[in-house]
């Protein structure tokens, strides 16, 4: 496991106000977590990839900054993270900024896939409800 990086303590001191803050190593790269959600992924000394979703995807598209793939030779596999500008990466104030929207990023993300799923157990509970009202009905009683 390699050591953490400078660029990923510069960043945990920076984000450390928006919660409990830990790294650890994340697809090859130092994972940087608030309460155990991925907020950003440092890759090496100079890059910085941040949570994207609607609210903030724009601040970075913007800018031409890309997705993060965490491997590279896969053809469509891509992160909700979008490389951070060197300019914003520099500037104390504005990283803080751009962290605390990736963080809200990942709380909607979050909630999203948390609605995502309690839909899906629905429809599933309804297909097996109906399946067993099918198989109800052709087994009828012997009179």
């Amino acid at each position: 496991m390699r050591n953490k990086s400078s660029l990923a303590s510069y960043v945990i001191e920076q984000l450390s106000f928006l919660g409990r803050i830990s790294s650890r190593a994340i697809f090859g790269a130092t994972g940087i977590f608030i309460e155990e959600r991925l907020l950003g992924i440092v890759v090496d000394e100079e890059t910085l990839y941040l949570h994207t979703g609607p609210t903030n995807r724009d601040d970075y598209l913007s800018r031409g900054m890309p997705q993060f793939k965490p491997y590279p030779n896969a053809f469509d596999l891509t992160t909700d993270h979008h490389k951070v500008p060197g300019e914003v990466l520099s500037d104390c104030e504005q990283l803080r900024e751009w962290g605390e929207r990736a963080l809200r990023a990942a709380v909607e993300a979050a909630k999203a896939k948390q609605l995502a799923g309690i839909e899906r157990s629905r429809h599933a509970k309804q297909a097996k409800q109906a399946k067993q009202a099918k198989f109800a009905k052709r087994k009828k009683p012997l009179a």
